[in-house]
């Protein structure tokens, strides 16, 4: 099951197949993911009035950039991209609660649209890099968590990337920067990143295009204050 999560609380649905009087059910959660259970909490048990066959288990959530999401999704819009995250959770109710189909584990996937705000211009030192020089470029933040946008770098797509919980390593999915005039879309591959003293670094491993590779590069960032 996938929700979106929205206000800082996720309202998963949970029927029962008699609707005669008031009914508490008690709610577990439990993740895989390191963390996830400091900042995902239940706000108590599922409640169902008299007469009611459906009602909600709410799962509220605090500081997302105290974990790693499951995955860093993004998708071009224009120039521009579009940041989600995702969190898997389960809920669990216990065998003296499960109905006659015995559906006593229901698994989510919160997923998290990402808004951003501007931060201002930073240095970008790409002398080693796709531009071969030092740019002023424009960067954006996320409202909820460690994740940041690099508005159109090299003057066309705009480039995102997540600074992880442990604060030290950065991940940057493989991204198309633009179009060379002969080759068409070139993408930044294989890329790993690190974070020292507010300045990210990455080792792109190639900026490739349909016909191969124009080799590595190093690109450096400074975060904003």
């Amino acid at each position: 099951m996938k929700l979106n999560m929205q206000g800082g609380s996720i309202s998963i649905p949970v029927g029962r197949t008699s609707t005669s009087g008031q009914l508490s059910i008690p709610v577990s959660l439990t993740a895989t993911g390191a963390g996830y259970t400091n900042i995902f909490k239940l706000s108590g048990p599922v409640q169902f009035g008299d007469g009611e066959g459906k009602s909600y288990a709410k799962v509220n959530y605090g500081d997302l950039s105290k974990i790693d999401p499951s995955t860093l999704s993004l998708t071009p819009v224009g120039k521009d991209v579009t940041v989600g995250l995702a969190f898997p959770i389960s809920l669990t109710i216990s065998d003296d609660n499960a109905s006659v189909s015995n559906i006593k584990k229901v698994d989510v996937l919160a997923t998290d649209v990402l808004a951003f705000e501007d931060k201002g211009n930073v240095e970008m030192n790409s002398t080693d890099g796709w531009a071969g020089k030092v740019l002023s470029v424009k960067i954006q933040k996320a409202k909820t968590t460690s994740v940041y946008k690099i508005v159109s770098p090299f003057g066309e797509n705009s480039l995102a990337f997540m600074i992880k919980a442990d604060g030290k390593t950065v991940v940057f999915p493989n991204q198309v920067l633009g179009n060379d005039p002969d080759y068409g879309a070139v993408t930044m591959s294989d890329v790993t990143g690190t974070v020292s003293n507010g300045v990210v670094t990455l080792q792109v491993g190639g900026y490739r295009v349909s016909a191969g590779s124009f080799g590595p590069g190093t690109e450096t960032i400074k975060l904003p204050n």
